[in-house]
């Protein structure tokens, strides 16, 4: 065995990775990138082929101005075209923030807000009613609002946090997706 998959080796598109067999063992790497990474997790719990897509729930995030909080929103993507979805966030100063979907499907690395990408879920079964109650939780959150920029207690960051919660609730998200983000808070 050489070792690592050649530069010329098929892939098959997961998410935001792509997938190869080589020499009878299993790699991974972030689209986009040269290295690869052997998966040794155990095959049954492996990705299903692409003929059934599923949908992907992501956290994005994007580093702000120096001194600033990263902005975060949420992704819905389809497996087959993984980097084309709907964006769900709130923008604007954090004492009058607004609601800003986007309003047809957007390239999410042209929509400048990956500078770190974590999946939240994969969502295999029901996909028509994941993508209708993702949609539905995020319209019916409020945006955060404060009197002045002193009151000011949440961002983009809690908004996003109240949607992955919510998503918990109704059972498309793990609870530990919820404790990853929690950890990755940043103050206001």
């Amino acid at each position: 065995m050489s070792g690592l998959p050649p530069p010329d080796i098929p892939t098959m598109t997961r998410g935001l990775r792509e997938v190869c067999e080589f020499e009878g063992r299993r790699f991974y790497r972030k689209k986009g990138t040269q290295e690869w990474t052997e998966d040794k997790s155990d095959p049954e719990s492996r990705m299903p082929p692409a003929e059934f897509p599923h949908l992907y729930l992501y956290l994005v995030t994007e580093e702000q101005g120096p001194g600033e909080p990263n902005h975060w929103a949420i992704f819905l993507a389809d497996e087959n075209e993984p980097d084309y979805g709907y964006v769900y966030q709130v923008t604007g100063e954090a004492e009058s923030m607004k609601y800003e979907p986007s309003a047809e499907k957007v390239n999410v690395f042209d929509a400048g807000i990956t500078s770190n990408v974590y999946t939240l879920a994969v969502v295999s079964e029901e996909q028509a009613r994941a993508a209708k109650l993702v949609k539905q939780i995020a319209e019916q959150e409020p945006p955060p609002r404060a009197k002045d920029r002193k009151s000011v207690t949440e961002n983009c960051q809690s908004w996003t946090m109240r949607v992955i919660a919510r998503l918990v609730k109704e059972g498309i998200v793990m609870s530990q997706k919820l404790e990853m983000a929690r950890s990755m808070l940043q103050p206001v």
